[in-house]
């Protein structure tokens, strides 16, 4: 597996969904749920089944029902740890327990479909990010550390245009949002390695991005 390949992907990916970021708003439901995989995911199975001539289990897809259904527990007990952490960072940002994101939550949708869209969100970025950018890199250099770390920018600099763009993101917040991504994209390869498949990074990325957007 030569790098340059993977590198040529995760460019084109980022000037397509940089130049979608900078001229189109549309309604999240059809960003996360239509446009993204298109955009993420579609040239990396066209290169995985065409050019690779691999089958797409090679990046991460869920292969043994017994380990999917324990990773699907271990999710829910994350889920779930995120879900106090989120509430101890809302008291110390407030002073007190708001939830004003929740009742806005409920107003402009629900509950349920915000779950879909987050997780349809971490199964695209997911799939480029970990299952093949730091696969592909990792099986070229066998560094993991190096591979984990390189991914998980490359997976950052994705994030650029929804920072300026919808997020509008400043001072402090500047800092503190690309760290936490760095951290959640090192710490999803490590996973997906002890793992070996996506499941369990998915849904850790959902509910990180959850937590974020409900308490934060």
């Amino acid at each position: 597996m030569k790098k340059h390949q993977v590198f040529i992907v995760w460019f084109i990916v980022l000037l397509v969904w940089s130049f979608y970021r900078a001229n189109f708003f549309l309604p999240e439901w059809l960003d996360e749920l239509i446009i993204k995989p298109i955009i993420f995911v579609l040239p990396v199975v066209i290169v995985v089944l065409k050019r690779e001539k691999k089958n797409l289990a090679t990046l991460g897809m869920p292969q043994n029902g017994s380990l999917f259904v324990r990773d699907l527990y271990i999710g829910v007990v994350i889920g779930v740890l995120f879900a106090f952490e989120g509430l101890l960072a809302n008291y110390v940002k407030y002073g007190h327990f708001s939830f004003g994101p929740i009742l806005a939550l409920k107003a402009s949708g629900g509950v349920i479909p915000f779950f879909f869209i987050n997780l349809a969100t971490a199964v695209w970025e997911e799939i480029l990010g970990r299952g093949y950018i730091f696969q592909r890199l990792l099986s070229a250099s066998s560094n993991q550390w190096g591979a984990a770390l390189t991914s998980s920018f490359l997976f950052l600099l994705l994030h650029i245009p929804i920072m300026f763009t919808m997020l509008h993101l400043t001072g402090y917040s500047l800092l503190v949002y690309p760290v936490s991504i760095m951290i959640l994209g090192i710490t999803n390869c490590y996973i997906l390695k002890w793992r070996g498949n996506l499941t369990l990074p998915v849904l850790i990325h959902a509910f990180w991005n959850m937590t974020v957007a409900l308490y934060l």
